[in-house]
């Protein structure tokens, strides 16, 4: 696969030109500034899930300046570049080079690349032919948005495997590029997967940085939506490989004081770690959990990542079972082999329990550590 892509090497011969010092400052300062605000909520075609916990930021908006794109790097490889991410790095390198082109009135979106593995499908895009994007509250033009479904191979929509979305995009004077993820149950099918975009424009407010959160209800918070969304249908039908990965069921648990945690799933792709962990207390009703500042790991030979991302499985008492509330515990990045040691450690836990504010909860000190032998 090469470096340039025909679209992204056309792109990059469009816009392409070497910025001042000043510029750079400038990009750095809305660079920083994208980081600081809270992720925003995305209308990606199926309902948002319950956070329960983002330390590490996964959606970095870069911010281009209009008419610009640093170096001759395409947008979407400064994209993926600049995420900070490994699995996007892995996920992008081993892409499925498409370059499907999909026109309705006066908007062309350009599917360029496509991935999947047990863990995680990602799709690369740009758009071109939108209005020009309005201004947001903060400074900055409101960031593309848009309203997208897929389909995997057994005809599975993603809201019946998908758990967790992130996404990041670029944006130039006459373009815009974006990486998406869905992340879950990924189906081990070949076959054919179908993306489809029912709109796109600039439908986001902007965020008051370092003030307000993703459910926050005050009113310097609640920016009015642009509305410049552009109806159409842009549908691409694409086929992958079967995804590559391991599902495993460990079942081992440790205790610390009154608390267990037991490893029910551990999902291992060459692109992310997902855990599937419960915690169950004794003489209480764990309603919801987290890892606090103190980071928990899982480390496999001389590879150690850092959960980053969690997602609560159980939503209600009634889902809980046996072993408790539980959650599943994402990595930024991979491992290419299975077989060997793993070893979760969580140094600390926040819980809260039925009926008691989320806000509040109680820190609990481990540290638990969990084994799996795979031979």
């Amino acid at each position: 696969m090469t470096t340039l892509d025909p679209i992204e090497a056309r792109l990059t011969a469009a816009f392409a030109i070497d910025l001042s010092s000043s510029d750079v400052g400038r990009l750095d300062e809305r660079i920083g500034r994208a980081l600081a605000r809270p992720a925003p909520s995305r209308r990606f075609g199926m309902p948002a899930p319950r956070w329960f916990l983002r330390p590490l930021p996964l959606l970095a908006a870069l911010a281009l300046l209009t008419g610009s794109v640093i170096g001759a790097s395409s947008l979407l490889d400064r994209l993926v570049q600049s995420s900070g991410t490994p699995g996007w790095l892995t996920a992008w390198e081993r892409a499925e080079l498409l370059d499907l082109e999909q026109t309705d009135g006066d908007v062309t979106i350009n599917l360029v690349r496509a991935y999947a593995d047990r863990n995680q499908v990602l799709v690369g895009f740009t758009v071109t032919g939108l209005p020009a994007a309005p201004d947001a509250s903060a400074g900055d033009r409101a960031p593309i948005e848009w309203t997208a479904g897929i389909v995997d191979p057994s005809g599975r929509s993603a809201e019946a495997w998908a758990t967790v979305r992130s996404g990041s995009e670029a944006d130039a004077a006459q373009v815009s590029a974006s990486i998406h993820t869905w992340e879950g149950d990924v189906t081990p099918e070949a076959g054919t997967w179908v993306l489809t975009f029912t709109s796109v424009g600039y439908d986001g407010g902007a965020w008051t940085p370092g003030a307000c959160d993703v459910d926050s209800t005050d009113p310097a918070c609640l920016v009015p939506p642009v509305n410049a969304m552009v109806e159409g249908t842009w549908r691409f039908a694409f086929d992958l490989p079967a995804p590559t990965g391991a599902v495993l069921t460990p079942a081992v648990a440790a205790t610390a004081d009154a608390a267990t945690i037991t490893l029910t799933e551990l999902h291992v792709s060459a692109t992310m770690v997902r855990a599937r962990l419960a915690l169950r207390i004794d003489g209480q009703d764990v309603d919801a959990w987290a890892w606090t500042e103190q980071p928990s790991t899982i480390r496999h030979g001389d590879t150690s990542l850092t959960f980053n991302t969690g997602y609560r499985v159980t939503q209600a008492a009634a889902d809980r079972g046996p072993l408790g509330d539980e959650s599943e515990w994402l990595t930024p990045g991979g491992a290419g082999e299975v077989a060997g040691i793993w070893e979760i450690t969580i140094p600390e836990i926040w819980y809260s329990v039925t009926g008691e504010d989320d806000a509040t909860g109680t820190l609990l000190a481990g540290p638990w550590t969990l084994t799996v032998d795979v031979p």
